[in-house]
């Protein structure tokens, strides 16, 4: 009897895989715990692994393809085999779906994801020969809306009031910028790419100019992971008010205790500690004193975390991970920086585990090493907060009578606004300049 190879739940939240590489092809004889294929969640490769041994009979889906969980995506069993009953139909994807949807009801709302998608606007190409009724014009140019850009309902395809109307309806609103430049452009794009699905001016002048097909270089789906990571972006701009607020600390003591680190001879281990380490040391020493920034927005509940579950943000080849540091206060800074590593090397190495990726209460993303100075880092929902680390300059200070330039690191600490006050985010960030500035106390403590 035939074997089907499902797509496997990683984790309670998944409701889908890509499948990334098929290893195995159709014909080819497997055995029992030989990977198949290997699939993706936004969190991480997963590969799948044969129950049995045996022939693949058949696969049902490309590589690339976006597909539910528990999905038949292969089947395993004897040359000649018949296993039609086991290929998956849209019935019974959809059935998968809902089961998934079913689960997904089930999950607490704070480990939910949530995406909202804007209407499209009723819109075609075709603007030859379509006529267009006064009243249909004048609303068109009083709201910026390319009236010969519609699809008209009246007799002859004429364009009509209802049919402006549908359009306003329907479609992403405009900014006061975006409707002023289509005025005078006579076009708006289907979809805006600002917040809510607006639609920007950039938008606008995007739509109206033109590009010759020669000049493009390559073009290219988004997909996969940087999908994800796009679409929770944005939703994390959609759901939540953010400010970012910017200030620095004196590194002074931070540098000299980092050079004496590596130059160490009594203990080796303290030479792998860096200066990222050192400032998630402070910022876990901190945080305990700032509960506020260590919670989650569940809905219009807020959540307060005695625990400390640190993310950090990590560059890899398959687009941004973050995996998380649990019970992070409870570390020495040799083993805070130990476990960074370990769990980096894990992520590019595609050996992060489902659970060490989920959990923050917390992230802290560092661009310092690509001379970036300060920037505007995206919470990641339902945490309330996020703090960028960017490359230590010089900054003038008056020390006494004499103007002295000391070395200073940028932090940018992005708050959502619903939860922290601004008062907060900067008592929080004024206590971690401390802690950076007087990190040989805060270590001997």
């Amino acid at each position: 009897m035939a074997t089907a190879i499902i797509m496997p739940r990683q984790g309670n939240t998944v409701e889908s895989c890509i499948l990334v590489e098929w290893k195995k092809r159709k014909g080819e004889k497997i055995s029992k715990g030989e990977i198949i294929c290997e699939v993706e969640t936004d969190k991480a490769v997963f590969e799948v692994e044969s129950p049995e041994d045996g022939i693949l009979l058949d696969t049902f889906f490309e590589e690339g393809d976006d597909i539910p969980v528990l999905t038949n995506i292969a089947v395993l069993g004897k040359e000649g085999e018949d296993y039609e009953d086991l290929r998956p139909t849209t019935e019974t994807v959809s059935e998968e779906v809902e089961e998934t949807k079913k689960v997904s009801e089930e999950i607490p709302k704070e480990i939910k994801e949530q995406t909202t998608k804007p209407v499209k606007p009723k819109i075609t190409e075709d603007r030859e020969n379509v006529g267009v009724s006064p009243r249909a014009k004048r609303l068109a140019e009083k709201k910026g809306i390319d009236p010969y850009s519609v699809i008209g309902s009246g007799p002859m395809g004429r364009i009509i009031e209802r049919d402006i109307l549908e359009v306003i309806n329907s479609s992403e609103p405009l900014t006061p910028a975006a409707k002023e430049i289509s005025a005078a452009s006579g076009s708006v794009p289907k979809e805006g790419t600002g917040i809510g699905g607006r639609v920007t001016s950039r938008d606008i002048l995007l739509s109206s100019s033109t590009v010759l097909e020669e000049d493009v270089i390559k073009e290219e789906t988004i997909k996969g992971v940087r999908k994800i990571i796009s679409d929770r972006m944005l939703e994390s701009l959609q759901n939540s008010a953010q400010l970012t607020l910017n200030s620095s600390a004196d590194t002074s003591a931070l540098l000299a205790l980092r050079e004496t680190f590596k130059n160490s001879t009594l203990d080796s281990r303290f030479s792998k500690v860096n200066i990222n380490d050192l400032v998630m040391f402070a910022v876990i020493k901190v945080l305990p004193n700032h509960p506020i920034i260590n919670s989650l927005m569940l809905g219009d509940k807020i959540r307060y975390y005695e625990n400390i579950h640190l993310g950090f943000a990590v560059d890899t080849q398959r687009g941004l991970m973050v995996p998380t540091i649990k019970n992070a206060q409870n570390l020495s800074l040799i083993n805070l920086s130990n476990e960074v590593k370990r769990l980096a090397n894990a992520c590019r190495d595609n050996k992060v585990q489902v659970e060490e990726l989920n959990g923050g209460t917390f992230t802290i993303t560092n661009l310092g090493n690509f001379g970036i100075d300060n920037f505007t880092p995206v919470i990641n929902l339902p945490q309330t907060a996020i703090l960028g680390v960017s490359r230590i300059n010089l900054k003038p200070m008056q020390i006494g009578s004499e103007i002295k330039f000391i070395p200073h690191i940028g932090l940018s600490l992005t708050i959502n606004h619903q939860v922290i006050d601004g008062v907060a985010g900067a008592k929080f960030l004024q206590d971690l300049a401390v802690a950076i500035k007087e990190i040989n106390l805060l270590i001997a403590r």
